[in-house]
């Protein structure tokens, strides 16, 4: 072995056993990591910026949704809402199952 990887094992041995003096190391123990809902620990807005121009994720989606709802399509968790923007056109396209349309970004 070259002499930086021995060093850095005497290094992390002298680590581990400085800061632990008298005391035993023991296996980690593997619990399970907590399910962490996304939505649930932070507020989130997405920008997209283009040209001088600010769109928001949420009022885009916003928009589609009231879009869907004006014409008797009502959006379900269940679903798959696909949203594609151009900011180049000022338009956001989505799609809803069978149903596509666009709002004006």
């Amino acid at each position: 072995m070259s002499k930086r990887i021995d060093k850095k094992k005497l290094k992390r041995q002298s680590d581990l056993t400085s800061g632990n003096a008298g005391a035993t190391l023991a296996a980690p123990v593997s619990e399970p990591a907590p399910s962490v809902n996304p939505k649930a620990c932070m507020q989130t807005d997405f920008f997209i910026q283009y040209q001088n121009q600010e769109y928001l994720e949420r009022e885009i989606i916003d928009k589609i949704r009231e879009k869907c709802k004006a014409e008797g399509t009502e959006l379900s968790a269940a679903g798959k809402l696909c949203v594609y923007l151009k900011p180049e056109e000022g338009k956001a396209y989505y799609t809803y199952g069978d149903i596509n349309g666009f709002v004006e970004a």
